[in-house]
């Protein structure tokens, strides 16, 4: 029987053979492209998330073109009392993350604002993604008092397609949509950064670029090598699956793949990293990386960190590169205290950051009905027993 059983496996290996060889060649190709043409979300979430957006909600949908010609989609709100309450419930076989508006039934952009503005909140999502997977945090923060603008970067939601920059690109984008926002009245001083992954990076480029300096940067689990980063892709089951990578990209493959992205997006992602623009930066920045987070590494971000007075790093326990950008319960009110302590301070003084509680780690499934998306079946997909999954119940 083992016999046999050596020999069924042996075949297996063997005709497989050829179809792996083949992949060999094909996939290190495919990770190139992944960096050089991030995916965008299909049509049917983002009509989706815009419908929720605008009538659960109540966020405003506009658009700027910049002189590059391309043009930037973003959202934003006044700060008001939405009398929306965000509840997250974690058990022991899962989570939910639910939204409850107990007050009237009018969409909330049809009244008028009823708390006095503390700043602007400009959030910046992580790749691939679109703005309104910041809705969360900009709920945080508007019912904390803050104006907030989400916005889709070049080449995301229902932004114009554009080569990723990895930071310093988009910051440039940022430099000129902030210009035309302050005129249009959408921005109101003082103003915070806010990204997550991707979105930080640039958070993070864009804090000295500004024509006026933000008081505050909240990154959470930026980029402190771009090539580090894409190498630990692969291992973290991002643009192939797990097992894949793990049989058929090495180190080698890898650096194949970003030499390939650099000559096709004229960069050097090697040695691109935020470092040196927080050398250059007034800001109080505000560093969080998951514990769990197999993307970004412990130690680049340190190093990235080292020596800057004003820069903070923070490890949060129990969660990893998908949770940690959803856990408002865990960091909302943390993150908007230590905003206003920074608005209180003399400038270039920082205060510390203090964090109090780990919540269980939760992801967002972004659906309101009983019709699968796209965002919940490939949250069930990659995540199903590994970590708990969050639902959105919409409720009146």
């Amino acid at each position: 029987m083992h016999l046999l059983r050596l020999i069924l496996r042996t075949s297996v290996l063997l005709a497989a053979w050829p179809l792996l060889a083949g992949c060999a060649a094909i996939v290190p190709r495919y990770v190139a492209q992944q960096i050089e043409h991030p995916a965008r979300p299909e049509h049917t979430v983002v009509h989706f998330e815009h419908k929720f957006a605008r009538h659960y909600i109540g966020f405003r949908r506009s658009q700027v073109r910049l002189a590059n010609g391309l043009s930037l989609v973003y959202w934003y709100s006044a700060p008001r009392a939405f009398d929306i309450h965000q509840h997250d419930q974690h058990g022991r076989h899962g989570a939910s993350w639910s939204l409850k508006r107990t007050g009237m039934s009018l969409a909330p952009y049809l009244l008028p604002a009823r708390l006095s503005g503390r700043g602007t909140v400009l959030l910046l999502p992580g790749w691939s993604m679109n703005a309104l997977l910041m809705s969360p945090w900009a709920i945080t923060f508007a019912q904390s008092g803050y104006h907030v603008v989400m916005v889709d970067l070049p080449n995301q939601g229902g932004s114009s397609l554009a080569p990723p920059g990895f930071g310093p690109a988009e910051a440039n984008d940022l430099r000129e949509l902030v210009a035309q926002l302050e005129l249009a009245g959408a921005i109101r001083y003082p103003l915070y950064l806010f990204g997550v992954s991707y979105g930080a990076d640039v958070a993070l480029f864009a804090a000295h670029r500004l024509a006026q300096a933000p008081r505050g940067v909240i990154a959470l689990e930026p980029f402190a090598n771009v090539a580090s980063a894409i190498r630990r892709a692969p291992d973290s089951g991002l643009f192939i699956p797990l097992w894949l990578a793990h049989l058929l990209l090495t180190r080698g493959e890898m650096d194949a793949a970003i030499d390939r992205a650099d000559r096709a997006l004229g960069l050097d992602l090697y040695t691109l990293s935020p470092r040196p623009a927080l050398l250059r930066a007034q800001a109080c920045v505000l560093i969080v990386r998951g514990s769990r987070d197999r993307l970004i590494g412990a130690r680049g971000l340190t190093r990235m960190a080292r020596g800057l007075p004003r820069v903070q790093l923070l490890t949060a326990r129990t969660y990893d590169h998908l949770s940690l950008p959803f856990a408002v319960q865990g960091f909302g009110a943390e993150f908007t205290h230590w905003m206003g302590a920074v608005a209180q301070q003399p400038a270039g003084h920082c205060p510390a950051f203090s964090h109090h509680r780990d919540y269980p780690p939760f992801l967002l499934r972004a659906n309101t009905t009983t019709r699968a998306t796209w965002l919940s079946r490939y949250f069930d997909r990659r995540f199903s027993g590994a970590l708990a999954v969050s639902q959105v119940n919409a409720k009146d």
